[in-house]
């Protein structure tokens, strides 16, 4: 079920109605169940995926704080250890399994053993890699002692399950989301006028810019017409604006449907393509997954490695987790990878590039605005082993768009079309990064917001595409 389908939209209503209607206990069992619904109406069978994770780190928690209680600190570890392999051997089992086994196979061939192995026919649950590491955080957490786990396995299964954020995140943390769910929530004027906006923004983001932009930005990146430099660089500027549009138009909606039932979600991104640094992107894109890495797997490895570079080295090998996280192929791990690279140096030059730009800071607009076209050209440039069919697919696009810099009689019209269907995000983000404000359209004058949701609407409904596409990130 798509937020963008008319299934949803009679779901949603069904459930707000009730929802507005009955008490707080009520509330959240009519959303457990609904949140239930809303997963097994894409395919009943991987509910119990979710419930046992939700058995599991409910279990957990509770253990592991009773360990700690009675000072048996080796039990609270294997409690921890039990969480972590349950969760990681989902995760791995339904989205790594086929792809470790080739890479098995793939290595010791080099070495004249052709062992046979089974391919298994698996089919990749939706979300599966949102929701196991926002029960992880849970159990990880109670661990280190940062919170209290909870006694109320309704509430706890609500927030493994709570049908906004559960497909495609943000990735919630317990000690955030489990009091919203706890306590008693006030549907306020905000609540309904920032949620309506972020449903109806979202809603804009994916079908009028990410849906329109796919027919631009696939048939480039996979050489169907054999394009030119241009036209590569064309498609996969317009990949990354539909991937971005895709990914934050599902954060928007979510955090806009939570807003409308009184919860207040995380920001998963803040203007990433503003950024002027490649540590600078990732603390404004997928913010909630950037955080979990940091904390729960960055934060370990800066203490195994020692030296000069331990935070360096760290890095490298949780952005090629991140990219792993992304998808079972060495493309995500070489993007990933490429990034930490990318951050690596970055650090290394930092306390140049900061002394000069204190000594020349009067060209400070300059300095960003380079930035920030270099970030975007890294995006395009490292997209490639994102979007590409395979390894060397990627290479070669690369190459193609370095060394083969000519244009065909379709540039110019695909540009105008990329354009077109870009606008409103380029004149809304800039208003957006210019007053340092991320709701700055709802401090507009009352006529300026009419006008711009009727220009929005009337794009939307004429020129937005048809056939409510799949998020992207449902495929993570």
């Amino acid at each position: 079920m798509l937020f963008n389908s008319g299934e949803f939209f009679f779901f949603f209503i069904a459930v707000y109605l009730l929802y507005l209607i009955l008490p707080h206990r009520g509330q959240n069992i009519l959303l457990l169940l609904g949140s239930y619904f809303f997963y097994g109406y894409w395919d009943w069978r991987f509910l119990g995926l979710i419930f046992i994770s939700t058995i599991v780190d409910y279990s957990a928690g509770l253990s592991i704080q009773s360990a700690r209680d009675t000072g048996k600190d080796r039990i609270a570890k294997r409690w921890l250890i039990l969480s972590i392999i349950v969760n990681l051997g989902i995760l791995g089992f339904f989205k790594y399994f086929n792809y470790f086994a080739d890479s098995f196979v793939s290595v010791v061939s080099l070495f004249g053993w052709q062992p046979s192995y089974i391919t298994l026919k698996i089919i990749l649950p939706v979300g599966i890699s949102f929701y196991t590491f926002q029960t992880m955080s849970y159990t990880i957490d109670v661990y280190r002692g940062i919170m209290k786990p909870t006694r109320h396995f309704f509430d706890f299964a609500l927030f493994v399950s709570f049908f906004p954020q559960l497909m495609a995140g943000p990735i919630e943390r317990a000690r955030r989301l489990l009091p919203q769910i706890q306590k008693k929530r006030n549907i306020t004027y905000n609540h309904l006028s920032e949620g309506g906006w972020l449903l109806f923004w979202g809603l804009f983001k994916k079908v009028f810019i990410a849906d329109s932009l796919a027919p631009y930005s696939l048939w480039g990146v996979t050489f169907q017409q054999s394009p030119t430099g241009v036209d590569i660089y064309i498609a996969s500027f317009a990949f990354i604006i539909q991937f971005y549009c895709d990914f934050s138009g599902y954060s928007d909606m979510a955090r806009g449907l939570a807003s409308l039932m009184g919860f207040k979600l995380s920001l998963n991104f803040n203007l990433p393509y503003f950024a002027t640094n490649p540590a600078q992107l990732w603390q404004k894109w997928h913010i909630t997954l950037s955080n979990w890495f940091r904390d729960y797997c960055y934060g370990p490895l800066r203490q195994v490695f020692k030296g000069r570079f331990s935070r360096e080295y760290a890095l490298v090998i949780t952005m090629a987790l991140v990219g792993l996280w992304h998808g079972a192929s060495w493309r995500f791990v070489c993007w990933g990878f490429s990034w930490g690279v990318m951050m690596f140096i970055y650090r290394v030059i930092q306390p140049y590039l900061n002394r000069l730009i204190k000594k020349y800071h009067r060209f400070n607009f300059l300095f960003a605005f380079f930035g920030i076209i270099f970030i975007v050209n890294v995006w395009i440039l490292l997209g490639q082993f994102f979007v590409a069919l395979d390894f060397s697919h990627a290479i070669g696009a690369i190459k193609i768009i370095l060394t083969n810099w000519s244009y065909s009689e379709n540039s110019l019209k695909d540009l105008i079309a990329v354009l077109y269907f870009t606008w409103p995000l380029i004149l809304i983000q800039l208003s957006q990064y210019f007053s340092k404000n991320l709701d700055v359209v709802r401090t507009w004058p009352i006529p300026v917001r009419f006008a711009l949701y009727i220009v929005l609407f009337f794009l939307l409904t004429t020129s937005g595409a048809e056939g409510g596409a799949e998020f992207i990130y449902f495929q993570f």
